[in-house]
C-alpha cells in the first residue's frame, strides 16, 4: 500500500515536472518568435527608410544636374555676351581710330617743311620766287608719300588728316581740313615705322629731292613716340550711304 502511494506521488511529480518543462520550452519558443518578428519589422522599416533616402538622393542629384545645366547655360550666354561686347568694343574703337576720332600715339617721324630763307635767294637765280615757298601741292605730296610708306595717322600743325581732309592754298596760308589756315613752317607728324617712313623720302622721285633742290627747308626726324590729336569737327555725308543688305 505504501509502495503504491509512493508510486502515485512519483507519477504526480513526474507529470508536474513534465508540465513545467513543456511550459519552459513554450516560453522560450514564444520569446524567440517575438524577437524574430521584431527584428524583421525593424529590418523592413530600415530598408524602407533606405529606399526613401535613396529616392531623395536621386531627386536631389537630378535637381542639382538641372540647376548646373541652367548655370552652364547662363555662364555660356554671359561669356558670349562678354565676348561679343568685347568684340563690339574693339570694332568701335577701330572705327573711331579709322575715323580719326581718337587721340593716338606711337613711333613715327616729324617733318618740318618751310619756305626758303630770303637771305639765301640770289638775285640772279633763274627761278621765280614762288619756287621757293611751300605750296598746297607740296603738302599734299608729302601726305601722299607718308600714306604710301604706311603711315597710320598724320597731322599737319596738329590738324588731323582724314580721308576727306582738303589741303588747299588760301593766299599766303594753306587751308588744312575743315578750315584751319596755317602759315609756314609746317610741322607734319606721322605714326608708323620710323625707318620705313623716313626711307621712303630717299627715293629719287620723292618730293623731298624736288623741294630741297629749290632750297626749301625739309627736315626729317625719327621719334620713338609721336602724339597725334583726334579730329575736331563734323564729318557729314550728304550723298553717300550704306548699301542695304551689305551687298
Amino acid at each position: 500500500m505504501k509502495a503504491r502511494k509512493d508510486l502515485l506521488i512519483l507519477s504526480f511529480m513526474a507529470m508536474f515536472l513534465s508540465f513545467f518543462i513543456v511550459k519552459c520550452f513554450d516560453n522560450q519558443r514564444i520569446g524567440y518568435d517575438i524577437g524574430v518578428t521584431t527584428s524583421v519589422y525593424k529590418i523592413q522599416e530600415l530598408m524602407s527608410q533606405l529606399k526613401a533616402l535613396q529616392e531623395t538622393n536621386r531627386q536631389l542629384k537630378e535637381d542639382l544636374r538641372q540647376k548646373e545645366a541652367v548655370l552652364n547655360k547662363y555662364e555660356t550666354e554671359a561669356t558670349e555676351r562678354i565676348y561679343r561686347g568685347e568684340e563690339i568694343r574693339k570694332q568701335l574703337e577701330q572705327a573711331r581710330i579709322l575715323a580719326g576720332l581718337t587721340d593716338l600715339e606711337g613711333p613715327g617721324i616729324e617733318i618740318i617743311l618751310n619756305d626758303r630763307k630770303k637771305d639765301t635767294i640770289m638775285p640772279d637765280e633763274p627761278y621765280s620766287i614762288s619756287d621757293f615757298i611751300v605750296h598746297d601741292i607740296d603738302l599734299l605730296e608729302v601726305v601722299n608719300e607718308l600714306k604710301a610708306a604706311g603711315a597710320e595717322a598724320i597731322a599737319i600743325n596738329g590738324a588731323r588728316i582724314l580721308a576727306t581732309s582738303r589741303i588747299s592754298c588760301g593766299g599766303p596760308t594753306i587751308t588744312v581740313g575743315a578750315g584751319q589756315r596755317f602759315a609756314p613752317p609746317f610741322i607734319i607728324h606721322a605714326i608708323g615705322d620710323p625707318d620705313a617712313l623716313a626711307d621712303y623720302f630717299k627715293r629719287p622721285d620723292s618730293i623731298y629731292h624736288i623741294l630741297t633742290f629749290y632750297g626749301l627747308e625739309f627736315s626729317i626726324k625719327k621719334l620713338n613716340n609721336v602724339k597725334i590729336p583726334r579730329y575736331y569737327g563734323e564729318v557729314n555725308f550728304s550723298y553717300a550711304r550704306p548699301v542695304e543688305g551689305g551687298e
